[in-house]
């Protein structure tokens, strides 16, 4: 089973959603996806803690595309990285719907 699904949320929005521990294989499937992806991205913690995710959205955050994530309470300091990247916004939301009214007027 994947640690993760896409899914299309509507037009330019897709839906990251954390389902599961990642293996090796995943964290390069999710990478190479975030380095082709040019929308906007919908990121579903519901399904897991931040503290789980905070190593890996950490990782992943040079190369996220405008990006949303909700579901669980993630630490600010792991959205940070040096200005010396060429940042896209990533935010912390509560709700599904605080998330998607922001990204929609992105």
């Amino acid at each position: 089973m994947s640690s993760f699904t896409i899914t299309p949320v509507e037009k330019g929005i897709m839906r990251c959603q954390h389902t599961g521990e990642f293996t090796h294989e995943q964290i390069r499937a999710l990478a190479s996806f975030l380095d082709d992806y040019r929308g906007k991205l919908l990121i579903d913690l519901s399904g897991t803690t931040g503290e789980e995710c905070a190593r890996h959205i950490r990782n992943f955050r040079p190369m996220m595309p405008t990006a949303a994530i909700f579901g669980a309470a993630i630490d600010p300091v792991c959205l940070q990285i040096p200005d010396s990247y060429y940042l896209r916004e990533v935010r912390c939301f509560e709700t599904e719907a605080e998330a998607l009214a922001w990204l929609r007027n992105q």
